[in-house]
């Protein structure tokens, strides 16, 4: 008998409370009409400025090879006696370059970039030449 009253005084409580909430406005306002919306697709190809910035051009060997030699010598430790020794086929160790200098350099050599040389890479890059090799195939150069 007990549940029974129970369950009687919940129901109508219940009720109570659904009727409380749904109130309904003093105005009635109108419904807004559904607007079909379309949207031109356009192709990426077709889109000749992507976002804020231009894309990037296309990097050429003779620019790459400048932007080796432009980041090694401008390296702040570069020393200016050696500036006419250094060429592609220079070696690092023979331009009295240590394991630290060769660090630095490639740290340069990032920066110019903008991109990081693996370790296992770097450790590889013994002259200017293997960079501008590296590079080339990194940033695809076909010239």
């Amino acid at each position: 008998m007990f549940c029974s009253t129970a369950r009687r005084v919940a129901v109508g409580c219940s009720r109570v409370a659904a009727r409380s909430l749904s109130i309904r406005p003093a105005i009635d306002l109108p419904r807004l009409a559904a607007v079909p919306v379309f949207k031109v697709q356009t192709r990426l190809s077709s889109v000749e400025v992507f976002g804020p910035f231009d894309t990037p051009k296309q990097l050429t060997f003779k620019e790459v090879e400048q932007r080796v030699l432009k980041a090694i010598r401008a390296w702040d430790r570069f020393p200016a006696d050696k500036a006419g020794l250094l060429k592609l086929d220079a070696v690092f160790t023979e331009l009295g370059f240590d394991s630290l200098d060769h660090v630095e350099i490639m740290m340069a050599i990032e920066d110019e970039f903008a991109f990081e040389v693996p370790l296992s890479e770097a450790e590889r890059l013994k002259t200017p030449k293997d960079i501008f090799r590296f590079i080339c195939e990194r940033e695809d150069v076909f010239e």
